[in-house]
């Protein structure tokens, strides 16, 4: 059971309800990450960004005596409770603790509120920590969450193309899932763009998701980007978005998430 310490620094256990009504933050107290790699579909002979290194992305995982839901509520739990800059910060702190503890080149993926790439501070942190991931070879991808409102909409381009310009790559996560991207697809500061899961579900029996891929695979050609696609769980899935010439995919038929000490 969780345990407080009291106004004469004594230990004090608390009541699950109680627990789990404190504010919560990406702190470990609150939660894991989980680590589910990303791999190359086809056999292409020079992929857009490697694939001789791992590429992870960073999954919350929060505990279950601070709360009780799923990851996605949880996330939606900390951006409504505070400003996310906050929450996002969290995160890259803990992404860049694990990255430089790797001997091996690795790259990174971690969803990040849009809203806080207009954050000063926010910017210069992840500047840095690519700075020093990348002394052992190690980068970082941001995955702008589309669930997240931004109406800085000109910052937040000019200050992603700063951060590309730095080695992060910029990836548009769930893409056509919440809310309009197009803009930022028309500014040439987009990498990657990913293809929900709810989308990728069964393509290889489904002609209608077949064209909706293809059409965003074409967009992402358009705009000198890749597409990477969630949630790919066959074989015959993955057959099919080879076929389509989806470049990168992450499932579990590639892996399933593990829980990692980040």
């Amino acid at each position: 059971m969780p345990y407080l310490a009291n106004a004469k620094n004594e230990e004090t256990f608390m009541t699950p309800d109680c627990a789990r009504s404190l504010p919560i933050t990406v702190t470990t107290a609150h939660c894991d990450f989980a680590l589910q790699r990303i791999g190359l579909v086809g056999e292409a002979e020079q992929p857009s960004y490697g694939c001789s290194w791992p590429w992870y992305e960073m999954l919350i995982r929060p505990r279950q005596q601070y709360f009780q839901g799923s990851p996605g509520a949880f996330i939606d739990r900390l951006y409504a409770e505070r400003v996310p800059v906050e929450t996002d910060s969290e995160v890259v702190s803990r992404a860049l603790g694990w990255l430089i503890g790797r001997d091996l080149p690795t790259r990174l993926s971690v969803n990040i509120h849009p809203q806080s790439l207009t954050r000063d501070g926010f910017m210069e942190q992840v500047i840095d920590v690519q700075r020093q991931a990348g002394l052992g070879g190690h980068s970082l991808c941001l995955e702008l969450v589309e669930f997240g409102e931004c109406p800085e909409r000109s910052l937040l381009a000019s200050n992603a193309q700063r951060l590309r310009e730095a080695g992060v790559l910029i990836a548009l996560d769930d893409f056509g899932s919440r809310i309009n991207c197009f803009d930022l697809c028309a500014q040439g500061i987009v990498d990657l763009i990913k293809v929900d899961a709810s989308v990728v579900r069964g393509i290889h029996l489904d002609r209608y998701r077949q064209a909706i891929v293809q059409s965003i695979n074409t967009l992402a050609h358009g705009i000198a980007a890749s597409v990477i696609a969630e949630g790919v769980e066959t074989f015959e899935e993955l057959q099919s978005l080879a076929r389509i010439g989806v470049e990168y995919a992450q499932g579990y038929h590639f892996h399933k998430p593990e829980i990692a000490e980040i």
